[in-house]
């Protein structure tokens, strides 16, 4: 609001006509020829109508210049443009997803900042706009998640999450951890509840502050924590639910429930009845899951290094988080089994190639010599069957037997080459 310099007066009137800011208690002209919100039009000498002044919005630079021809279109710069679609595409994208105007306001100015830094070049504006609506919803701490926003645009989770990481590290933003008690009374809405809808949220609330004591909210997705709380709360309010009930609900996978079931099975609370989970305060609070299986694992290594067979085979070593079978790392898997086949297979090879007596030296030396010998003479003889073929072929003509199979009538090629079953040669000598 302005005051007036005479008389320090706040009463101060606009006449609109002449743009002028005028006194009402001394009359002193606070201010003239200013910007005015009016549009005024004047005939001009052929009878068109034309625009006095100029037009200048809120974000720009400069004023818009006339079109062609005199026309009412004004030209814009492409940065204005694209500031105008990306607001416009926020402002879609948040009746979508239900959210107020000050998300769009937020949103709005760190499309602003995208569009400075390049951020949009390369990429689609759907994208930059969702992951700037996110990350007005993570600092107003919202219930949306990212999964809400790709159900919205029918676009790829994996995609958006790319876009939000790499714009946050170009702004150097620093988002708090969601609190996974955010989502407990959206999600709890939808599991059917009735009546006991609110007293389940209560105790998954419960729930949620025991596990961040119990170190098992730490390094986790807020969804599988609250999954698994609303999970157990309803469990002790007496609704028959099961882990699919809440894995399509929150999206989240199975596994990453039973997990946190598990782990909360070993805290102190699990043993608690409901009447006594909510009166009773533990202040003991249990070592984080991460670092109980570290130290599984390190007792495991200390007793392989140690050699006690015992205390590996006895099952105290067993994590009980592994699942249904914990014994399953004592046992050889396909992996080690097929590994321990082949090494005795190339033991046994390197054995017979390799012989360590010298009494099998020599018997493997005498087997070689006999074998050469034995190859030289069945040459040497082949050789000579060959060239008394070839030189007297009247001695050796194929005999026809009377069942109507041929044979050859000199014995040594019947000894040389093998018959078929009707007594033919089935290699003949010239073919050899």
């Amino acid at each position: 609001m302005s005051i007036c310099p005479n008389c320090g007066s706040k009463h101060i009137e606009q006449h609109d006509a002449s743009g002028a800011s005028i006194c009402t208690e001394c009359g002193v002209v606070v201010e003239e020829n200013a910007i005015v919100s009016s549009v005024e039009f004047v005939e001009g000498a052929g009878g068109a109508s034309s625009m006095v002044g100029q037009f200048v919005s809120q974000t720009s630079a400069r004023a818009y210049t006339a079109g062609r021809g005199g026309r009412y279109g004004f030209s814009r710069d492409s940065r204005e443009t694209t500031l105008l679609n990306g607001r416009r595409r926020i402002q879609d994208v948040a009746s979508r997803m239900r959210l107020g105007s000050h998300y769009v306001d937020a949103a709005h100015r760190l499309f602003t900042i995208a569009v400075e830094k390049n951020f949009v070049q390369g990429r689609r504006t759907t994208h930059v706009v969702a992951a700037c609506l996110y990350i007005s919803c993570r600092q107003e701490k919202s219930q949306h998640m990212l999964i809400d926003f790709s159900d919205a645009l029918q676009v790829n989770v994996y995609t958006l999450g790319t876009c939000f990481l790499k714009f946050r590290r170009l702004l150097g933003l620093k988002l708090e951890i969601i609190d996974p008690a955010l989502y407990v009374y959206r999600f709890a809405a939808h599991l059917e509840l009735l009546d006991k809808a609110n007293a389940v949220a209560l105790t998954a609330l419960r729930l949620v502050g025991r596990m961040k004591r119990d170190w098992i909210v730490l390094g986790r997705r807020p969804a599988g924590i609250c999954a698994a709380a609303l999970l157990i709360a309803a469990r002790a309010h007496g609704f028959s639910r099961h882990h699919q009930d809440v894995t399509r609900i929150l999206r989240v996978c199975g596994l990453t429930v039973h997990t946190r079931v598990k782990e909360f099975e070993k805290t102190p609370s699990a043993g608690l009845t409901l009447e006594q989970f909510h009166t009773v305060e533990i202040e003991h609070e249990v070592d984080p899951p991460a670092f109980t299986k570290n130290r599984i694992r390190e007792a495991r290594a200390r007793a392989i290094q140690q050699k006690n067979y015992d205390l590996l085979t006895s099952g105290a070593l067993d994590d009980p988080l592994d699942g249904k079978n914990p014994a399953r790392w004592r046992k050889a898997g396909r992996k080690q089994k097929l590994q321990t086949a082949h090494d005795e297979l190339y033991k046994e090879l390197e054995q017979q190639l390799n012989p360590t007596d010298n009494g099998q030296k020599q018997e493997a030396g005498d087997e070689l010599e006999k074998d050469s010998s034995k190859v030289h003479q069945t040459q040497g003889t082949s050789d000579q069957a060959i060239a008394s073929f070839i030189n007297n072929p009247e001695e050796n003509q194929i005999v026809t037997k009377t069942d109507g199979s041929n044979s050859l009538e000199d014995p040594r090629i019947a000894r040389m080459y093998p018959k078929s079953k009707y007594g033919q040669a089935i290699v003949l000598p010239n073919q050899a």
